[in-house]
């Protein structure tokens, strides 16, 4: 196995997630222990608020700026990079209570929430007002704000992130104000917070562009994994949203393709217990067998990694698209994901699996594999080029050190870009060079929260720290 890169720390498995809440008016409350999802960022003292709008944001942004201490929005805690995670002494503003509906049009297709509301919750309401998201990532438990600020996307070569679905925001800044942005209000701004890493102040509100409510048919089944990168650019031309996954040490992946259809087309859903089967009896509880066993006997991987493989059957479905987007993942894990130009996927997918066999890297989780439009957001991953995702993973107690070391360097080479909310080991100074408005999005940083009260550790590795909170810190 090839050495690799520090990834961060490992979990603390002393400490359930837990968290104390800070009263409103109080700069110090009790404390107790956070985790993110995967388990692999804790924290054994954090103080907890958990305002209920943008003016209890801005309080909690003065009392931060008085007392010399700092602010850490948050989630779902779903990252499983250090996005979230606060420093020691710091706050960390849950937006739970900040989570309702505040305008739905039906007729434009724009609709208002707060920031703290859920994908699952959005997608619903969107639903019931004949609407939906015209593209998504697949999991629904995670806030709005949240998956705007790391980048979250969904897969299809016509389609662009969540955030290019963005309007308009409100956010509180670094001196406590609250203000809105779009690309006529403050477009700089408003460029910059779309996907702003929780650097450039707190979302409390998110504007989105809804498109009338489609179903979404869908083929999946398994396929050579020599034929599908042989073939991926006219996979990727002629479907709508298009996925697969490769099970290592395998030449099988299974691919999914999803057509856009209209409601007119009727739904054709799968049967309660065939969804049932498939993907909670074999993707979470049996998978989650496997990986344990994997984790605990080494040698049991290649055959177990077949064994997936062949489990992959095909099926035909046509559901609506927010249903077909999202599924339920019981099977924790930890994931790097890089996106690179598509033209390189095929190549670089082909030495990733040719350096896992080489180094003896015995993973069963699937590599997956998605695409995207380019976007002009300055730091999206697919900022100014059509894009692939190449994603790996490994049990969430589970090492991936020398795994994940070995597929960064690989797809470093084509210049790849991770994924904020995931795994990699890069810093500022190697992200600038793969970002051409890196500087850009720091210039509007450092205007909006020059004194670093949105900082934390991972933004300060990854962006460098604004001039002023240096040198006050």
């Amino acid at each position: 196995m090839v050495a690799g890169p520090d990834f961060g720390p490992a979990p603390d498995r002393g400490h359930r997630s837990r968290q104390t809440e800070v009263p409103m008016g109080s700069p110090v409350g009790k404390s107790s222990a956070w985790r993110n999802w995967a388990g692999n960022e804790t924290v054994r003292s954090v103080r907890l608020a958990r305002p209920r709008d943008a003016e209890e944001i801005s309080a909690l942004v003065g009392t931060a700026i008085r007392d010399g201490h700092q602010i850490r929005a948050i989630g779902s805690s779903h990252s499983m990079s250090a996005i979230g995670r606060p420093d020691p002494g710091s706050v960390q503003v849950r937006l739970d209570r900040c989570a309702d509906l505040v305008a739905l049009d039906g007729g434009s297709g724009l609709v208002t929430v707060r920031g703290g509301m859920t994908m699952r919750r959005l997608n619903r309401l969107l639903a019931e007002a004949g609407l939906a998201l015209t593209n998504q990532g697949d999991v629904d438990e995670v806030t709005i704000a949240g998956a705007i600020s790391t980048g979250t996307h969904g897969t299809g070569s016509r389609f662009g992130g969540l955030c290019t679905q963005v309007r308009a925001l409100e956010v509180v800044l670094g001196d406590g104000s609250v203000v809105t942005c779009s690309r006529g209000e403050r477009p700089e701004l408003f460029a910059a917070a779309r996907l702003g890493l929780g650097a450039v102040g707190v979302v409390t509100s998110v504007t989105l562009q809804a498109v009338p409510l489609f179903a979404l048919q869908v083929q999946e089944g398994p396929m050579r994994l020599d034929e599908v990168l042989d073939t991926y650019d006219d996979l990727v031309d002629q479907t709508d949203h298009l996925r697969f996954s490769w099970f290592p040490h395998t030449t099988t992946a299974l691919v999914r393709r999803g057509q856009r259809r209209p409601l007119d087309d009727g739904l054709a859903p799968l049967p309660r217990l065939r969804c049932w089967v498939d993907d909670e009896l074999v993707s979470n509880t049996l998978f989650g067998a496997l990986m344990t066993t994997g984790r605990r006997m080494p040698a049991a991987v290649r055959p177990i990694a077949h064994v997936s493989a062949r489990a992959s059957g095909s099926r035909t479905f046509r559901d609506l698209s927010y249903r077909v987007f999202t599924s339920h993942r019981r099977v924790r894990f930890k994931e790097m994901e890089y996106a690179l130009p598509r033209a390189d996927l095929a190549a670089t997918l082909r030495e990733l699996v040719y350096a896992m066999g080489s180094a003896d890297v015995r993973a069963v989780f699937p590599v997956e594999v998605r695409c995207a439009a380019a976007d002009e957001i300055p730091i999206s991953t697919a900022y100014g080029r059509d894009t692939a995702y190449i994603a790996v993973h490994v049990d969430h107690r589970g090492a991936h050190g020398d795994y994940f070391g070995l597929a960064e360097k690989i797809m470093l080479s084509v210049g790849g870009r991770p994924h904020w909310g995931k795994l990699h080991s890069l810093d500022a100074a190697t992200l600038r060079g793969l970002y051409p408005r890196f500087d850009d999005f720091l210039a509007v940083r450092d205007a909006a929260d020059p004194t670093g009260v949105f900082a934390n550790a991972y933004l300060d590795r990854v962006l460098g720290s604004p001039a002023c909170a240096t040198n006050a810190r």
